[in-house]
């Protein structure tokens, strides 16, 4: 009797071993099916991000795109109106004389909120005005020229304006 036990116990182990390979082999078919699976679902769903992020990249494009028309039209129309003032400098250019000059100057600078009370003297000739006095700061002499250049029909600005000394200069 000692010889079928060893048999029996061999053909047991060798019974397990093949229903725990087929198992196995069955488990990993499963395994294998649900990870290609799951693989294939996440593809599907990336395709889908994909596709929203190219539609509103679309969106936005389409929406640039007309953005850069108006951009466009509107540089047009700054052109027209700039060459609009340019004729209209250069028509007032020919109109002014020195007087009307002086007077629109004088006029402006003591108009100013900044300067009006400050001694600043202007002097018109053939288009250029000459600014004459003095002024506490660098600041207010450069206000009094900006306001003299942006006189239509003043071609050109002397600044001699001088800066008012401190005592701790002195």
């Amino acid at each position: 009797m000692s010889r079928p036990y060893p048999s029996v116990l061999l053909l047991a182990a060798l019974l397990v071993t093949s229903v725990l390979l087929l198992l196995a082999a069955g488990c990993g078919g499963e395994s294998e099916e649900q990870e290609l699976a799951d693989a294939t679902a996440a593809v599907v769903e990336k395709r889908g991000a994909v596709e929203e992020a190219r539609a509103e990249v679309e969106t936005r494009q389409q929406a640039v795109d007309e953005l850069q028309k108006e951009l466009e039209a509107a540089i047009g129309e700054l052109q027209i109106r700039e060459q609009a003032l340019a004729e209209a400098e250069s028509h007032v250019g020919l109109k002014a004389t020195d007087a009307t000059l002086f007077r629109s100057v004088q006029r402006r600078l003591l108009d100013d909120d900044e300067l009006s009370d400050l001694a600043i003297a202007a002097e018109a000739k053939r288009g250029t005005i000459t600014l004459r006095g003095t002024v506490p700061d660098e600041e207010a002499r450069a206000r009094a020229e900006e306001i003299a250049q942006a006189t239509p029909g003043v071609f050109s600005v002397e600044n001699l304006i001088e800066l008012e000394s401190t005592p701790e200069a002195e």
